[in-house]
């Protein structure tokens, strides 16, 4: 499945919907994504993980920074529902205790102005 990441406000939170394959060839694209939300991000961010068909150890690596940055900002930051290839990779990886895990975000209304 070809990868796409789309941002949106729900509430206070920053919301970026992440799907597909988020491997080598779509990290690029997937960094870049989160760097330009970064001067606009609100208190918290969550990444919505349940359309993810495969994660790679790059595409591990963008959302182990962001979370990283979003600490480092003092913001909070979670996964939505992260599919089962993402809670693998989190698995074998050994880090899935660092991430916050939340259930699935309500469904989003249409906006005429998204933020990406």
């Amino acid at each position: 499945m070809e990868f796409s990441c789309t941002a949106r406000q729900n509430g206070g939170l920053l919301v970026l919907e992440v799907a597909g394959d988020v491997d080598l060839a779509a990290h690029v694209s997937f960094q870049q994504a989160v760097d330009r939300l970064w001067p606009t991000v609100p208190a918290d961010m969550v990444m919505d993980c349940s359309r993810v068909t495969f994660l790679d150890s790059m595409g591990l690596r963008v959302l182990v920074q962001s979370m990283q940055r979003a600490a480092g900002h003092g913001c909070g930051f979670a996964l939505a529902s992260p599919s089962q290839p993402v809670l693998r990779v989190l698995e074998l990886a050994g880090v899935k205790s660092l991430f916050s895990v939340i259930g699935p975000l309500p469904e989003a209304e249409p906006d005429p102005d998204p933020v990406l």
